[in-house]
């Protein structure tokens, strides 16, 4: 069969409201979600989509898109994902010791190639993966759980297991030392030990969450996400040596070198690679296969679309995962129920994809029109 040849290479800044107020993190109340919305458009009509992650500079990463990393693309076969990879990191990542914001660049491209790949193929891409899992264990993540009062984080975890997610939960850390270790105890005492709860410092702003490592290990916390900011990996080997609780991160890590540097430093329990952010779905393989050697648990973070949550549930399936994956909690999402849609639905604790060709994620282009934006609204207020 003829391989059909990419003749556009599109990227947009999109942006959406958060509706009804979220809880609110250590790292500020979210306001907001915005992607960078990355099109491939081939010669026989075929429409690929990828996310990138905005890294707070959303028109930035457009421009890489539809300027700089045009040449690379465009002409090429959607199936050319690990040469389109190889190339910008050598030529950009490399050879120049260009910024993050390639590899944000890079994300959306990969994942729309592959999406497009798959359409052209009529198979999902799993199966171009070689793997057959449909269904894969979730925690209740994004932006579910904030920092709220012990009694009212009760009230609202029961609603999510109530509503399915059955399977873990994920709290937020990043007040104090007291009232940090009575949200995570209240939860513990309703849901009882069977609940898997895990916990995220979100960067651990606030103080040295090291200091309640021991109290969150004897109340069967499963991991302790992000403790430091990324510039402090020796922090995170420290903790991680005094085996309190598992370490987990890597949302902020940009590549299976990095991981590698990471793992061998004996930093992290949990590596959490996000498809968004790391290069695509072709670098989170390269990730996955350096966790794997090194006896490391693989549980991707998530990011704000569905095209993101799908892309990470592809690559578990590939690698035939048994561990966990993020899962999208929150109430509201345009880009999950309205934006975009499709590609995977929660239920009963577990993430299961579409079988649709592609990433099987639907993009409405009159909401996409309607949602545009001029770059850089973020996530959070102060």
């Amino acid at each position: 069969m003829s391989h059909p040849s990419i003749v556009s290479l599109t990227a947009r800044v999109v942006s959406s409201t958060a509706g009804p107020p979220l809880a609110a993190l250590s790292v500020g109340r979210f306001v907001g979600r915005e992607i960078v919305l990355v099109t491939v458009e081939c010669d026989d009509g075929t429409v690929g989509y990828g996310e990138a992650f905005h890294g707070q500079a959303g028109a930035a990463v457009a421009e890489l898109v539809n300027t700089v990393l045009q040449p690379i693309v465009v002409g090429r076969s959607p199936s050319e994902t690990a040469d389109v990879s190889e190339l910008v990191r050598r030529r950009y990542l490399v050879s120049h010791g260009a910024s993050s914001v390639f590899r944000l660049a890079l994300s959306g491209i990969d994942m729309a190639m592959w999406d497009a790949h798959g359409k052209v193929l009529k198979l999902p891409v799993y199966r171009l993966l070689g793997g057959s899992a449909t269904s894969i264990p979730v925690y209740a993540g994004g932006f579910a759980l904030g920092i709220q009062p012990p009694g009212e984080l009760v009230v609202e975890a029961r609603r999510l297991v109530d509503s399915g997610w059955t399977t873990a939960l994920k709290l937020r850390l990043g007040v104090t030392p007291v009232s940090d270790l009575a949200r995570v105890r209240a939860v513990r005492e309703a849901f009882g030990d069977e609940m898997r709860l895990m916990v995220d410092a979100n960067l651990g702003q606030r103080y040295d969450v090291g200091r309640i490592a021991g109290a969150l290990g004897e109340l069967g916390v499963e991991w302790l996400e992000e403790p430091y900011e990324r510039g402090f990996r020796s922090r995170y080997a420290t903790l991680r040596a005094r085996g309190a609780v598992p370490i987990a991160g890597g949302e902020n890590l940009r590549s299976a070198e990095e991981f590698f540097d990471w793992l061998a430093a004996g930093a992290l329990d949990v590596a959490q690679p996000d498809a968004s952010r790391v290069g695509g779905i072709t670098e989170m393989l390269r990730i996955a296969a350096v966790t794997s050697a090194a006896g490391v648990r693989f549980v991707p973070h998530i990011s704000h679309s569905v095209i993101n949550h799908a892309a990470a549930l592809h690559v578990l399936s590939a690698i035939a995962s048994r561990d966990l994956c993020e899962g999208d909690a929150s109430p509201v999402n345009d880009f999950r129920d309205r934006i975009v849609t499709g590609g995977v639905v929660w239920r009963d604790g577990r993430g299961v994809l579409s079988d649709a060709p592609g990433l099987g994620v639907t993009v409405d282009e009159h909401a996409v029109q309607a949602a545009l934006a001029g770059g850089g609204a973020g996530d959070y207020s102060a």
